[in-house]
């Protein structure tokens, strides 16, 4: 991710003498010296020490938010600069703009002290505990570096046993990036996902694209019917009309046919929904015809590696 993100133990001392004397920019423009181009890249920092320096001294701090009990002092030129949020919030004619104390909600004091620490900063400590409120303030708040950098976390972080509340949280913030990558690690790890009963509470469109993928890491094709079936049953009222759209992601002509009579086909929800004797009908011919289909996800199976009834 191009910056690196922590949370030193201590503040870091700056010394403008020790500044000046190892990094004074650079001269990248001279004329006959007449006139010099200066670049100063130590000014940056200079100016976030002074200003996080103003803001533990209380100076020259002009908005105070107040998140439950605590109050903090802020500089409202700061936090526009690093916020969409409040940047809306103070240069629009908005009534918080004029209001020395602002009350904000849904975040906690101690979420809301890490993103003003980064704020004046630039430093955070992500941790598995904090990750979850910090990136669902940042992501309310637009502070979007830090939402950046609590995906990259969570990215790293995935385990089959989080890896579901993990895509429930990217799609509950709009991160389609995040998304992906747990769906491609979902479909790459599928079977130790299964043994996990968070796996039921996946959406149909997550699942859907999850069993369609050619990608998809399983042993044999019975584990993909047995994981629809496990799934409409886990809320039935809910899901049972969705059986046609879900089921439509198992290549059934890649069951063993004998499983196919004695376990699809004898299903009581299957034998209760009409919308599927397509898709069985399509598979019993496959059946019939005597060619073998394809074997195994882990090789191309899509559509048309299906045997031909012609």
């Amino acid at each position: 991710m191009g910056d690196t993100l922590e949370k030193s133990c201590e503040d870091a001392e700056f010394s403008l003498d020790n500044e000046c004397s190892t990094k004074m920019g650079e001269l990248v423009e001279v004329s006959s010296g007449e006139k010099i181009k200066f670049d100063d890249t130590g000014l940056s920092l200079v100016l976030q020490n002074g200003l996080e320096n103003l803001r533990l001294e209380n100076s020259l701090t002009d908005v105070i938010l107040c998140v439950d009990s605590r109050e903090f002092s802020c500089h409202r030129v700061v936090l526009a600069a690093a916020s969409n949020y409040f940047r809306a919030m103070f240069c629009n004619d908005l009534r918080e703009k004029y209001e020395e104390k602002i009350i904000l909600k849904g975040v906690d004091a101690e979420t809301m002290n890490i993103l003003l620490d980064y704020t004046y900063t630039s430093k955070m400590l992500i941790t598995k505990q904090n990750v979850q409120k910090v990136l669902e303030a940042a992501s309310l708040f637009q502070f979007l570096r830090m939402v950046d950098a609590c995906a990259s976390f969570l990215t790293e972080s995935l385990q089959p046993d989080n890896c579901v509340g993990i895509l429930r949280l990217a799609d509950a913030h709009s991160l389609h990036s995040l998304k992906q990558q747990v769906q491609n690690y979902i479909i790459q790890n599928f079977t130790q996902v299964l043994s996990y009963e968070e796996f039921l509470e996946l959406p149909a469109d997550v699942l859907c694209s999850t069993l369609k993928s050619d990608d998809l890491y399983v042993t044999e094709e019975a584990q993909v019917f047995e994981t629809v079936m496990n799934w409409v049953r886990y809320k039935e009222s809910e899901r049972f009309p969705l059986l046609p759209s879900v089921l439509e992601n198992v290549r059934l002509p890649l069951l063993d046919p004998w499983y196919f009579v004695e376990t699809v086909e004898a299903d009581q929800l299957i034998r209760q929904c009409p919308d599927v004797f397509p898709l069985l009908q399509e598979a019993r011919m496959y059946h019939l015809s005597g060619n073998e289909a394809p074997q195994g996800r882990h090789k191309p199976c899509g559509p048309s590696t299906l045997p031909s009834l012609c």
